[in-house]
């Protein structure tokens, strides 16, 4: 019970401000992380993937080429290791393969989908050891829910499964297949999970118990730019009003779709593929501070962009 009340207060220390819904957010991007260049020193990131916020608006990052995870303190000009490679020419003991997605718990112990290797870790933070929680798993992404459960979606199996690794013997939880393709997901705060099909250019919602997924968010199996198609969806973020954020890799933009929409809104991007402030290339990712700030995982461009929302746009007349 203890746990329990001391993780759903971690979780309102986390939730994001009521944002309404005619919020809109800075066209141009401030560069938060990485941006030097694709390379494996303390101030660049090589294909970052995965982007996780905790309490203190850290930023934890899969740096996938670099096979390592990094944290970014706000305003920092450099990234902290954390676990997986520290570097050329260095012995590491715990090694990580083209790291996915990533949470931090209240603890600050961090579980990464370890793609390369067909696992999933658990690393604690300042050790250089991690363990092995699942092993022989295609898992892409990874969440946690309001009670502790982790939830790991497998991108090949198309399927979520649940896991209590608080337990000494872990024993996951068939939740749901028929994914096809599933990427990165998400988990609300009624334990709804949120996935988006890569392939399938959509986003699905599964209930608590119900295993059929449901279709939310683009046209199923078709992919396009128009504002309720996506095309290679990859991260997705769930804010407290229901209204879902995607991570639109193959357009390189950032849709909104607010609840029960038929149609998204472009927030970010969307000015084709390339490196300026008010472009991506290839977003894998995204996190929304408690401000409601919106932070993306560049892929290509080896950096995590920041755009601030307006608080004005929400102010009625």
């Amino acid at each position: 019970m203890f746990f329990f009340f001391y993780f759903f207060i971690f979780l309102i220390n986390l939730s994001n401000s009521e944002i309404c819904s005619t919020a809109t957010w800075s066209k141009q991007g401030i560069t938060v992380a990485g941006g030097h260049d694709y390379g494996d020193k303390l101030d660049q990131l090589a294909h970052p993937m995965g982007i996780f916020l905790d309490n203190n608006d850290n930023i934890y990052i899969t740096d996938g080429n670099n096979d390592r995870i990094v944290r970014w303190e706000q305003n920092a000009t450099i990234g902290q290791w954390i676990a997986g490679v520290k570097g050329p020419n260095t012995n590491h003991t715990f090694p990580l393969f083209i790291p996915y997605d990533i949470i931090v718990d209240n603890n600050g112990t961090v579980y990464v989908t370890d793609g390369g290797h067909h696992r999933v870790v658990r690393c604690y933070q300042d050790q250089d050891e991690c363990e092995v929680l699942v092993d022989n798993i295609q898992s892409t992404g990874i969440a946690q829910d309001n009670q502790g459960f982790i939830y790991i979606s497998e991108y090949a199996d198309g399927q979520i499964t649940k896991w209590n690794f608080n337990d000494n013997e872990f024993d996951g939880d068939f939740i749901v297949s028929k994914l096809q393709q599933s990427m990165f997901i998400f988990i609300d705060e009624n334990r709804t999970i949120y996935s988006t099909g890569y392939l399938t250019h959509r986003i699905v919602k599964i209930n608590e118990n119900d295993e059929e997924p449901i279709l939310v968010a683009g046209q199923s199996n078709k992919a396009g730019d128009s504002y309720d198609q996506f095309d290679n969806p990859s991260g997705v973020y769930v804010d407290q009003q229901g209204s879902i954020y995607v991570a639109d890799q193959g357009n390189n933009r950032i849709m909104r779709w607010l609840k029960d929409a038929t149609n998204g809104t472009l927030i970010a991007g969307g000015n084709g593929e390339g490196s300026n402030s008010d472009q991506f290339h290839s977003p894998t990712d995204l996190f929304l501070d408690r401000e409601g700030n919106l932070y993306v995982s560049d892929k290509m461009n080896n950096r995590v962009q920041k755009f601030l929302i307006d608080k004005s746009s929400c102010k009625k007349n």
